[in-house]
């Protein structure tokens, strides 16, 4: 394969990927775990009112289920699959360790989900959602995954208060600032991040619409940019450059000075890649996730960064044509009052393509979409790896070791 060949197969970063837990309503007891681009595309799945889903959630018996939680921040497929398969696998990831005092072999109890009161632990195997609960918060917090910007939105109530009497137990809690309490759980705190359900997610690069504008904006004429730390020009043609989020900021930063700049700032000097920093030219709070998002969308997928962009201004005329349809309608004193500048629009382009909202997503399959019926990951790892990715429609995988 060609270096040009290569290039063509990288792919943005997803604007959503999850690692979920699901619960049957009907029985309790059974409990699934699963990952995907798109919760909500994936529950109607599984509840039978679009066509795949995973065999084991296909019998009628224990439908409907329902997403209890997910785990937020994935970026990339290949990530969201290596911790889903540790979920799954905790007596053979080499991220939960047996002799960690807070693993959950050393665990004696079982919390109640109604009351949150423990009991001795049965001797039976780890499928309850109290041992489902006990291995994310492990895996959570090992050398790998916690330097990853993951975080926990918990739909259920009673889960939740699973997790926190889990939570209060041990040594080293997960911190409440990465999870997030939404569905019927009781609001705590700032709110602001809580969507209501499920089908509320946004899942797809709308959030960044405005931000992308922005960036393509002030690079389309680079000439007399610089890098806010360097001070040397930027080359959006040649290099990797970064954009600040917030909208007053026209700052621009190649990405290697950013993160180093971001990293020395933090002071952590073991950490390679960075969470958080503040913007040398704004001086506000940068999300490091979501700048790298935003670059790899417009440098990894250009063409369809520039339909997102289209697809906005036509939604922004019907929203003016809509507008000025209801001023017209207005008594004449009140539509002058009303109008503001005028605004000549831009003339529609017919020819414009359209863009699918599931573009990104059309080879990144469900880890457990069913082929000729048959699963299409592999049940045992190799002896050196924790994951094996049969998927044809990947080939690029890089496993994270």
């Amino acid at each position: 394969m060609t270096t040009m060949e290569v290039q063509s197969e990288i792919r943005p970063i997803p604007a959503y990927y999850c690692c979920y837990l699901l619960r049957s309503t009907v029985r309790h007891a059974s409990l699934y775990i699963g990952s995907t681009p798109n919760p909500i595309r994936r529950i109607s799945q599984h509840n039978g009112d679009a066509k795949g889903g995973a065999k084991r959630t296909a019998r009628d018996k224990l439908r409907p289920w329902e997403m209890v939680l997910v785990v937020e921040g994935f970026m990339s497929r290949v990530g969201a699959l290596q911790f889903e398969w540790a979920w799954q696998h905790p007596d053979r990831t080499r991220h939960i360790h047996p002799d960690n005092d807070d693993h959950p072999s050393q665990s004696k109890v079982v919390v109640n989900p109604k009351t949150g009161k423990t009991k001795p632990r049965p001797g039976r195997s780890r499928r309850s959602l109290t041992a489902h609960l006990e291995d994310l918060h492990e895996l959570l917090r090992s050398t790998l995954f916690s330097s990853w910007p993951l975080q926990v939105r918990f739909f259920c109530a009673d889960v939740h208060r699973v997790w926190r009497v889990w939570n209060d137990r041990v040594n080293t809690p997960f911190p409440d600032s990465k999870t997030i309490l939404d569905g019927d759980c009781p609001s705590r705190g700032d709110a602001s991040n809580r969507v209501g359900g499920i089908q509320n997610l946004s899942v797809d690069y709308t959030q960044f619409e405005s931000y992308l504008e922005k960036s393509m904006f002030i690079l389309d004429d680079a000439d007399d940019l610089q890098c806010q730390i360097c001070k040397e020009a930027v080359t959006p043609t040649e290099q990797r450059i970064l954009v600040c989020p917030h909208q007053s900021c026209r700052g621009t930063n190649h990405i290697s000075c950013l993160s180093t700049h971001f990293l020395k700032a933090s002071g952590d000097l073991d950490t390679l890649v960075p969470k958080e920093g503040t913007c040398p030219t704004c001086e506000q709070i940068v999300q490091w996730p979501l700048i790298v998002k935003e670059l790899s969308i417009r440098n990894r997928a250009e063409k369809e960064a520039r339909i997102i962009l289209r697809r906005k201004e036509r939604r922004e005329r019907k929203e003016l044509a809509k507008s000025s349809s209801a001023k017209s309608k207005m008594s004449p004193t009140k539509a002058a009052s009303a109008r503001d500048v005028s605004v000549e629009p831009t003339p529609l382009i017919e020819s414009d393509p359209l863009l699918d909202d599931d573009w990104c997503e059309k080879v990144d399959l469900e880890s457990d979409t069913e082929f000729g019926g048959r699963p299409s990951r592999s049940s045992q790892p190799p002896s050196r790896l924790e994951i094996v990715i049969e998927d044809s429609d990947w080939d690029d995988v890089e496993v994270i070791e």
